[in-house]
């Protein structure tokens, strides 16, 4: 009886390691389907350094539909919590919202997903495109935000970023003052 005892629980051993493994992965999996919910968002926050002062360009969409888009060079647009009022910049932020339905917003978040969003990335190397893209998200509870410019560690991901900007940002020619 002693000689079975100990190949079962190597076996049973070897199979709750093999599926807390399995669970870890799926759990840690940076693809994955997105469910369409209202709890879901992104927010892709765009420089373009080439302009000074620097032209900035912030887009939220929520699973809801909403699509809030923000442009200017105060410091406002990409963070609404600045409290540089002092800056000559400050009021140059202009703001607008489109909806959308939101079966139509969730293969935006699907795309987004299937393009790497929620890979691991370090802060690579210095790009000189002089712009710069990040990204901050939570879809069906993952979370990721990126602390360095993502042109400087994975270029095609940037680009993917830029084309959703582009999806709701229409620039403006502004008259001189």
């Amino acid at each position: 009886m002693k000689k079975w005892r100990t190949p079962i629980f190597i076996l049973l051993l070897v199979g709750v390691v093999c599926w807390l493994a399995g669970c870890a992965l799926f759990i840690d999996n940076p693809y994955f389907d997105v469910k369409e919910s209202g709890l879901n968002w992104v927010v892709i926050r765009h420089y373009n350094m080439r302009l000074k002062p620097i032209h900035r360009v912030s887009i939220r969409v929520d699973g809801s539909g909403l699509v809030t888009v923000r442009e200017g060079t105060s410091l406002l647009v990409t963070n609404p919590f600045a409290a540089s009022h002092q800056d000559p910049n400050w009021n140059d932020c202009r703001e607008s919202r489109v909806t959308l339905p939101p079966d139509e917003v969730q293969p935006i978040f699907q795309m987004l997903v299937d393009a790497g969003l929620f890979e691991e990335r370090g802060k690579g190397k210095s790009s000189n495109t002089n712009e710069a893209i990040f990204v901050t998200a939570n879809i069906q509870n993952k979370t990721t935000g990126s602390e360095h410019d993502v042109f400087g560690s994975d270029p095609d991901f940037a680009e993917q970023l830029k084309n959703v900007v582009m999806m709701f940002y229409r620039p403006q020619v502004r008259g001189k003052k």
